[in-house]
C-alpha cells in the first residue's frame, strides 16, 4: 500500500520543512512548494490525496491558486485545507467561498495538525522508543 501524498504549499521554507517532517513521521509523503509556479507544476505531475497550503505568498497568492486548482482539477472532492496566520473571519470566509474545504490557523499544534490531517488521509502514530 502506498503512502498517502499531502502538497505543502507554504512559502515560509524552514517552517514547511518542519511541517514536513512532523507529517513524514505519521506515514504520508510530503511535497513541498514554496510559491504558486512550484504547486502549479508539481499539481500537474501528481495527483496528491491532500493540499495544505498558505494564504500569504508572494507573486500569486493563495486564495487565488486555490480558485485555479478547484477550476482545473479532475478530481472535484480533492480536498484542500488552508493553513494560515491570516485568520481573521473574513479571512477564513475567502477561503472556504474560494473552495477550501478547511481553515487551520498559525500557530497551530502537532495534535490540531494531525487532527485536520486525519480528516482526510490516514496516519499513522509515530514509532515510540
Amino acid at each position: 500500500m502506498s503512502k498517502p501524498v499531502i502538497l505543502l504549499i507554504d512559502d515560509e521554507k524552514p517552517y514547511a520543512e518542519v511541517i514536513k517532517e512532523a507529517l513524514e513521521i505519521n506515514g504520508v509523503e510530503v511535497l513541498l512548494a514554496h510559491n504558486a509556479m512550484d504547486a502549479l507544476n508539481l499539481f500537474q505531475q501528481v495527483t496528491p490525496d491532500l493540499i495544505l497550503m498558505d494564504v500569504m505568498m508572494p507573486e500569486v497568492d493563495g486564495i487565488s491558486l486555490l480558485r485555479w486548482i478547484r477550476e482545473h482539477s479532475e478530481n472535484e472532492s480533492l480536498p484542500i485545507h488552508v493553513v494560515s496566520a491570516k485568520a481573521q473571519e473574513e479571512d477564513r470566509k475567502a477561503a472556504i467561498t474560494a473552495g477550501a474545504n478547511g481553515f487551520l490557523a498559525k500557530p497551530f499544534t502537532v495534535d490540531e495538525m494531525r487532527d485536520v490531517i486525519g480528516q482526510y488521509v490516514p496516519l499513522t502514530p509515530p514509532i515510540k522508543n
